[in-house]
């Protein structure tokens, strides 16, 4: 069974790349970044692309990434 992954590069890309992201929400222009590297972004900074989106659909964001079986060997090529 596929597991789904939300992809975080592709919101910050659609949202108009870490910089924009980075001024709209108030962080450093390096935390989007992180936010890729580590495929996480915390809830409140959904809330906030939220708040300042409010047609913003995050189900739009989630794909198929792995099998549940091969979950370790797959989340080290993401």
């Amino acid at each position: 069974m596929k597991k789904p992954m939300f992809n975080v590069a592709r919101l910050v890309a659609d949202m108009g790349g870490a910089s924009a992201v980075a001024a709209l929400l108030g962080t450093p222009r390096t935390a989007p970044y992180r936010w890729i590297r580590h495929r996480y972004i915390s809830s409140r900074m959904l809330e906030e692309l939220k708040w300042h989106h409010p047609n913003l659909n995050f189900d739009d964001y989630f794909e198929d990434a792995y099998d549940d079986d091969n979950w370790t060997e797959n989340r080290r090529l993401h």
